[in-house]
């Protein structure tokens, strides 16, 4: 099981303390139609995302992979090609999950996703991906959603496993991730 480094916990502080990471206020989501969580399979962190994010909305539809919104972003190195037997062209793990992220919003008529990461993360730790890094695929999932599904709102989540034993998610600012990413 991986953790969380005293480096990283200093990055993540400092991503709270500068408002990167906000507390969720369900208050500014309308989820009145439902949410798609898009999250990681974990099951070591499963239950409590699901428990947090389910203050969002009485109806979740769930999508997960290994990796979650991790796995989204055409430039991560998460988003491995795959080759399905029988056929001669790969297809990236990246396009399978978005494009199952289409087809639930189209069967759900929901247009609100909630797009998890966690730390630490297995699939993050075999790529070598740290909490900067993964904030900054999870704000490149996000613009992946919304620019492929016109209309589609999209709340971005990092669930955090604190080295003390706490579990909290939180909401990732992508105005405030962008203007701490250019100091």
């Amino acid at each position: 099981m991986a953790h969380i480094t005293d480096e990283e916990i200093k990055f993540l502080e400092q991503f709270r303390s500068e408002g990167v990471l906000e507390d969720i206020n369900t208050k500014r989501v309308d989820a009145s139609r439902g949410a798609i969580l898009v999250t990681c399979a974990d099951g070591d962190q499963m239950a409590d995302v699901f428990q947090q994010t389910e203050h969002l909305s009485f109806r979740l539809h769930t999508l997960s992979l290994n990796g979650g919104g991790l796995i989204l972003p055409e430039e991560s190195p998460a988003n491995i090609l795959l080759t399905p037997p029988d056929c001669s062209k790969q297809i990236k793990l990246g396009d399978v999950f978005l494009g199952q992220i289409i087809t639930a919003r189209a069967l759900k008529n929901i247009n609100l996703i909630a797009l998890h990461v966690h730390c630490p993360c297995g699939v993050a730790g075999a790529f070598k991906i740290g909490p900067r890094e993964l904030i900054a695929l999870l704000v490149a999932a996000k613009d992946r959603i919304k620019k492929s599904i016109p209309g589609i709102k999209v709340c971005a989540f990092i669930h955090i496993a604190w080295p003390d034993g706490r579990k909290r998610t939180y909401f990732v600012s992508r105005e405030k991730w962008r203007a701490y990413s250019i100091k």
